[in-house]
């Protein structure tokens, strides 16, 4: 890395960025390039430990040997064997994930999913069972509603279009599995706080775009809330994520695409009545109005809980001033981040927010209105804003580099203004405040408290 001065005395930083790995993989994933390949297709499977060395001998000893492992895409279980206790017995049992590769045409489908027992230390093959796809999308391990029994939902995928099935293992009889229907999220939450959970599915047609909440009943019989309709421009889910509406109720926050770069938020809640849950949505009197305007959004800017308050907040982009009449490509975003109080969304913070170096800088309030943001060789500089570009002030100045670089600049005399004020991992974030002591100025205590890393 290579360090020179700018024209406006700040730090200019010259760096080679490899693409980690696993990032590369994902971008994979999410181009859409290969339909229907497996993670397997993209990583070297692991070596195999001991236990499942014996549970995939139990396996071909009664499957034969032409098999394939295919592993989840995402969940707790990214493993093609999970071992867990899913029957209350004393011992594990296990549950192995694979294709046939002498397919025929009288398979239903090459995915499998087979179930293994434990007895006296050796593992037996009890169940196989054909899945409804071609990719295990994920695997969840839950009681549901009343029922004691352990249940295991089961995610597979088929060029994009995801169902579920659920299996209520015990070790008497044969588990039959039961179609949960199709699905574009879903996850196990106890949504009523009632210490019983349910199973949240979201699912995204052409038909029209829903939400449900399944559990079992103490018969174990599948039990399903009323349908919820939702927006019917939304064409598929980013994420689903949770947080405090109020002190009682916790919200499901729904960040979907309404095309392929472009997101909203929909947020739900619980509703209780005769002893009956169901889903309902939670509206905004405000949400259509500027600056709001429906939470539209890129879809880089999730929904989340940046301050660790409980309270999801919702970010939606402005622009800081100077910037109103600029073309788009050289406007500079102020992100401003919405919670909803009272059927209104309000306000909570704004300020310059970096989607790649993973943090954001909240406006203070003596600072509303009244500052601008440019930038200098990836430096972000805070003025004081005027008219006339030449006559703002500046107020302060961040630099991101990484902490080998961060430590040669602190040391060095020419830079003895800039300053730690956080890191994460290997990035160093220094900021730097000239000699300024206006109104506008802050303190040290300031600038930390409106800083905030943001992963």
């Amino acid at each position: 890395m290579n360090v020179s001065t700018d024209k406006e005395g700040g730090i200019r930083i010259k760096q080679h960025i490899i693409m980690p790995v696993a990032a590369a993989v994902t971008a994979v994933f999410l181009s859409g390039c290969a339909i229907g390949a497996g993670i397997e297709t993209y990583l070297k499977p692991p070596k195999l430990s001991e236990q499942h060395e014996q549970i995939y001998s139990a396996l071909i000893n009664t499957e034969g040997s032409k098999i394939n492992l295919k592993y989840p895409k995402s969940g707790s279980f990214l493993s093609a064997f999970v071992v867990a206790d899913i029957d209350d017995e004393p011992t594990d049992e296990a549950i192995v994930f694979y294709e046939k590769t002498n397919y025929t045409a009288n398979d239903f489908s090459t995915l499998r999913i087979n179930f293994l027992d434990q007895k006296e230390g050796r593992w037996d093959s009890m169940y196989d069972f054909a899945a409804e796809g071609t990719e295990v999308e994920r695997v969840f391990i839950s009681k549901l509603g009343a029922s004691d029994v352990k249940n295991v939902i089961i995610g597979t995928g088929l060029q994009g279009v995801k169902s579920a099935q659920l299996f209520s293992y015990n070790d008497e009889q044969k588990p039959e599995p039961q179609s949960l229907g199709y699905y574009a999220a879903m996850d196990i939450t106890d949504i009523n706080n009632d210490s019983m959970n349910e199973l949240l599915m979201i699912n995204c047609t052409p038909d029209g775009n829903t939400a449900q909440l399944k559990w079992l009943n103490e018969n174990n019989k599948l039990v399903s809330s009323p349908v919820l309709e939702l927006a019917g421009n939304v064409t598929d889910v980013l994420q689903m994520i949770y947080g405090k509406l109020n002190e009682n109720t916790t919200a499901i926050y729904l960040d979907s695409y309404i095309n392929t770069n472009t997101i909203i938020t929909e947020i739900l809640r619980p509703e209780v009545k005769d002893d009956t849950i169901s889903l309902i949505r939670v509206t905004a009197d405000n949400a259509d109005s500027s600056p709001v305007n429906g939470t539209v959004r890129n879809s880089s800017l999730l929904s989340r809980d940046i301050d660790g308050d409980g309270v999801v907040e919702i970010p939606v982009n402005s622009v800081f001033k100077g910037y109103e009449d600029k073309p788009d490509t050289e406007q500079i975003s102020m992100t401003n981040w919405y919670v909803l109080e009272n059927n209104m969304f309000i306000r909570k913070y704004s300020g310059y927010y970096s989607i790649t170096d993973g943090y954001a800088f909240m406006i203070p309030e003596k600072w509303e209105n009244k500052v601008t943001v440019r930038t200098a060789n990836d430096d972000i500089i805070f003025c004081k804003y005027d008219e006339k570009a030449e006559n703002q002030t500046q107020l302060m100045r961040i630099c991101v580099t990484s902490s080998e670089e961060a430590e040669r600049i602190i040391n060095e005399k020419e830079y003895a203004d800039y300053v730690k004020i956080s890191s994460n991992g290997d990035t160093v974030y220094l900021v730097c405040v000239p000699v300024y002591s206006g109104p506008l100025a802050l303190s040290a205590s300031e600038i930390q408290f409106n800083f905030k890393i943001i992963n």
